[in-house]
C-alpha cells in the first residue's frame, strides 16, 4: 500500500509534480484545468490556510501528444508498479483490486488521521471561480452492513461547517442500514481506484472484505465502516436526507456509467493527519483525474470480461481514452475469423454505455499511440464497408456530449484491422529501417562501416603492441 502523501512525494521524485506556494489569486481548480489542458505535470498547492491540495495526481497527458510518460504512468506508480509498466499490467492490477475468487485476509493498522478538527471549513477545500460552495471530489464513501463494509466514489459540496451535500452511486444509498457514512479523503491510490472499479462494474454490494484491495490496503474502523488506515481526512456523518431537492449540475465521470443519487449529510466528527494533503479534480474538464480513473477502470473491466470470452485470449488491450472524453473504445485484437470484429464490437457495446464508437485495430498496435490508431483508420478502414453504423434507434451512450436533445442515435464500429480473408499480397509489408533503402545503398553503407571498423581494430592492436 502506498499512502497518498507518500504517493505525491513519489510523483515529485519522478519529475511528475510541480509545487506552487500560496496564496493563489487564481482558484486552484482553474489552475488545475489549464495544467491538464496543457499536458502539464501534477500540481501540489502549498497553503498556510487549510490542507495542501493536489490536482492531476491520477491523470496524465493527452495521448495525441508524444510524451515520455503515458496517461496511466502516475497511477501505475500509485498502484506499486513501475511508472513505465505496460498498459495491460495496469489493467490487470486494477482488476485484482475488485471482487476476488477467494476471500482475502484484510490487514489492519493504526489510524493516520488522529487529530480532531472543529469544522470542515478548516480544510479550505477548493472552490472554482463560478462555485458558491467549496467542492469535495475524489472521495471514498464507506458504509457498513451485516455483510461487511462497502466502498463507493463520492463527491459534493461543503454547505457549512457541519453540512455536506454529496453524490454517490444509488446502489450505495440502498445499502445504508444505520444511516451513517464515513467519507475518506486523501486515500491510497489503490483505494480510490477500487471504489471507482466497484461503481463502474456495478458490484457495490460486494464488501471490501471480499475484494483484492483488502490485501493491498491496510484498514481501520470508523463509525461508517472500514476506511484505509492511511487516509488523510475522515469525515464521519449522519444521513439527514437521502433525496434532497437540490443537486449539483456537475458530475464526476463515473456517474455517466452508473446511476447516482444525492444525499445530505450532517457532519459528526472530522479526523485529519497533522499536515493533510488532499486530491481534487476539476470536474467536467478535459483530462481530469476522475475522467482518467473512469476510463482506466472501464478498460480494465472490459478487458477482463472479453479477454477469455472465446476460450482463448485474442484481445491485446482495450482503451477508453480520456483524451476522447471516453466517447470511443479502441480495442487491439487478432481478428479470428470474418465477422469477428462485428461480434467483438457488439459485446463491448453491451458491457458499457460510456461510448458509442468502437475502433478495432490489429494486435500489434500500441495503446500508447493514438496517432497510429488514426492512421490505421485512414489506411485500412474503407468508409463504404468498414464503417458500420447501427440503426438510428440504438441506445444512446451516456458520455458523448454532442447529443443534447436526449434522443437516441446510431452506434458505430470501425474495422481498422486487416481483413483475415485478404491475400498476403494485398497487405502492405511492415517497413523496417533495413528495408527503407535500396539494396545498393545498404551494401555501400555496410562496406564503409566494415572498413571503418576494421581500421579502428588495427589501430588498437598497434597501440597495444
Amino acid at each position: 500500500m502506498i499512502p497518498f502523501a507518500q504517493y505525491v512525494q513519489g510523483l515529485a521524485s519522478n519529475d511528475e509534480l510541480l509545487t506552487l506556494e500560496g496564496p493563489f489569486e487564481v482558484p486552484p481548480p482553474v489552475i488545475a484545468a489549464e495544467a491538464l489542458r496543457a499536458n502539464g505535470p501534477a500540481i501540489r498547492y502549498e497553503r498556510t490556510d487549510g490542507a495542501d491540495l493536489t490536482s492531476g495526481a491520477f491523470s496524465g497527458p493527452d495521448q495525441l501528444q508524444r510524451r515520455e510518460s503515458a496517461p496511466w504512468s502516475r497511477l501505475a506508480l500509485g498502484l506499486g508498479l513501475d511508472p513505465e509498466a505496460s498498459f495491460v499490467a495496469v489493467l490487470e492490477t486494477i482488476t485484482r483490486l475488485g471482487p476476488a475468487g477467494d476471500r482475502p485476509e484484510p490487514t489492519y493498522d493504526r489510524r493516520a488521521a488522529a487529530r480532531t478538527i472543529d469544522g470542515i471549513r478548516q480544510l479550505a477545500l477548493p472552490r472554482d471561480a463560478d462555485d458558491v460552495w467549496p467542492a469535495l471530489t475524489l472521495g471514498v464513501a464507506s458504509v457498513s452492513t451485516a455483510a461487511g463494509t462497502h466502498w463507493a466514489p463520492v463527491h459534493g459540496a461543503v454547505i457549512g461547517d457541519d453540512t455536506l451535500r454529496v453524490r454517490t452511486p444509488a446502489a450505495l444509498s440502498s445499502l445504508l442500514d444505520g444511516g451513517t457514512v464515513s467519507v475518506a479523503l486523501g486515500v491510497p491510490p489503490a483505494a480510490v481506484t477500487a471504489a471507482y472499479l466497484l461503481a463502474v462494474r456495478d458490484r457495490l454490494e460486494v464488501p471490501i472484505q471480499d475484494c483484492g484491495v483488502a490485501e493491498r490496503v491496510s484498514l481501520v474502523p470508523t463509525n461508517g465502516g472500514l476506511v484505509p488506515s492511511a487516509t488523510e481526512v475522515v469525515i464521519e456523518a449522519a444521513v439527514d436526507d437521502r433525496h434532497p431537492d437540490s443537486r449539483s449540475d456537475r458530475r464526476e465521470a463515473w456517474e455517466y456509467g452508473t446511476e447516482s443519487t444525492s444525499m445530505a449529510l450532517s457532519v459528526e466528527r472530522i479526523l485529519a493527519t497533522e499536515d493533510p494533503v488532499l486530491p481534487f479534480s476539476p470536474l467536467e474538464r478535459p483530462l481530469s483525474d476522475d475522467l482518467q480513473l473512469t476510463g482506466l477502470v472501464t478498460a480494465a473491466t472490459l478487458y477482463d470480461r472479453i479477454d477469455d470470452y472465446w476460450g482463448i485470449s485474442p484481445v491485446e488491450w482495450v482503451l477508453v481514452p480520456a483524451a476522447a472524453e471516453l466517447g470511443i473504445c479502441v480495442v487491439a485484437t487478432n481478428v479470428l475469423y470474418a465477422g469477428f470484429e462485428w461480434q467483438l464490437a457488439n459485446i463491448l457495446f453491451a458491457f458499457s454505455s460510456l461510448f458509442d464508437t468502437v475502433i478495432v485495430v490489429d494486435d500489434d498496435v500500441s495503446p500508447r499511440d493514438l496517432g497510429r490508431v488514426l492512421g490505421d483508420i485512414w489506411v485500412k478502414a474503407h468508409p463504404s464497408r468498414d464503417w458500420i453504423f447501427s440503426e438510428p434507434s440504438a441506445p444512446m451512450a451516456d458520455r458523448p456530449r454532442y447529443r443534447r436533445d436526449g434522443e437516441t442515435g446510431s452506434r458505430l464500429y470501425v474495422n481498422a484491422a486487416w481483413d483475415p480473408r485478404w491475400d498476403d499480397a494485398y497487405i502492405a509489408p511492415r517497413v523496417a529501417f533495413d528495408r527503407s533503402f535500396p539494396a545498393s545503398v545498404r551494401d555501400d553503407a555496410r562496406r564503409l562501416w566494415d572498413t571503418r571498423h576494421d581500421g579502428a581494430a588495427d589501430d588498437e592492436n598497434r597501440d597495444g603492441a
